[in-house]
């Protein structure tokens, strides 16, 4: 929401091809000022109306009211499912991860307020604002279409190295649903629910052995895929099992003529193996400058970081 509202103080005022309608001789005060709807169609747009020393500002104060509206809507109109918060050890994570990617998809809706009447009188402004319920649908209904792709993709094959991503897409589409509802009147029917992710999740083993031998890699790499694969339902053992991920990381210093730094080229490797059978080979190289090969290695951190989370499912462990 703080987000939100940043974000619409920088707007300024709208551009229109009209601009908004200015009354500043009337001795009345509009109706619109105490009752918005009063020149706003309810079902059609979302109002609210600001008050400031000048236009822009009072533009500003409408948004942000606007804004402060659409959200007490959503938590007072709609149910947030709450329930289950500790299901998964990291799902606090990703609840921040989903608030930021709805806060992102909210703000492009908010985006499109208008102001549609300005007020002056006595030194000063008012202004009201209005939210086009078609175009907010529209937009939100576009990024609910994406995540209903991906997410029927993610759901045929069920892989536990995709149950982070699948309850990251399902939590983010429930709450994006609720402000569609809002401005489209009703909402969109899910196919995959996290009801259906929480059900689905306990009927796979809680914790299925798998061998992890890692060649040479820094520990941030190696945490992040053992924490990885332990989220995702795995026991991690020592010796044999009959599901082994291999997982390397080498490096060749390149040639760079610049004196006080040096130039590296790593390459991650993963392999899975099922009982004795390779299955499936990544690889991924990243050349980066740094003073030293451990400052290198730093700066591309968040590189592989992002491939392994991307890309671990693809190595078919399930």
């Amino acid at each position: 929401m703080k987000n939100a509202i940043f974000l619409l103080m920088l707007i300024g005022s709208c551009t229109h091809k009209r601009g908004p309608e200015v009354s500043d001789t009337s001795k009345e005060v509009p109706e619109w000022l105490y009752s918005p709807y009063s020149d706003c169609r309810e079902t059609d747009e979302l109002c609210a109306t600001g008050e400031a020393k000048t236009f822009a500002e009072s533009d500003a104060q409408a948004k942000v009211n606007l804004a402060s509206i659409f959200e007490v809507k959503v938590k007072s109109d709609m149910s947030v499912n709450t329930s289950s918060t500790g299901a998964f050890p990291w799902q606090a994570q990703v609840k921040q991860e989903v608030q930021q990617s709805l806060a992102e998809s909210v703000d492009q809706v908010l985006e499109t307020v208008q102001i549609k009447k300005h007020f002056k009188k006595d030194g000063l402004t008012y202004a009201l604002a209005s939210l086009d319920r078609n175009k907010a649908s529209e937009l939100l209904g576009t990024r609910i279409n994406r995540i209903d792709k991906e997410l029927d993709s993610l759901w045929k094959d069920k892989q536990r190295t995709n149950l982070r991503k699948i309850v990251k897409l399902t939590m983010e589409r429930e709450r994006l649903n609720e402000r569609y509802s809002i401005v489209s009147g009703s909402p969109r029917p899910a196919t995959v629910t996290y009801e259906d992710v929480l059900a689905w999740r306990s009927t796979r083993p809680k914790a299925e052995p798998l061998a992890l031998r890692i060649g040479q890699a820094p520990e941030w790499m190696s945490e992040k895929v053992r924490e990885l694969l332990t989220e995702s339902g795995f026991k991690l053992v020592k010796g044999d099992a009959a599901k082994i991920l291999l997982m390397n990381v080498d490096s060749i210093k390149e040639f760079l003529n610049v004196e006080g730094f040096e130039k590296y080229t790593f390459t991650l490797n993963l392999t899975s193996i099922e009982n004795g059978e390779k299955k499936k080979v990544l690889s991924t190289s990243e050349t980066v400058t740094g003073r030293t090969q451990a400052d290198a290695l730093l700066k591309v951190k968040g590189f592989f970081t992002d491939y392994i989370e991307q890309h671990l499912s693809d190595l078919h462990l399930d």
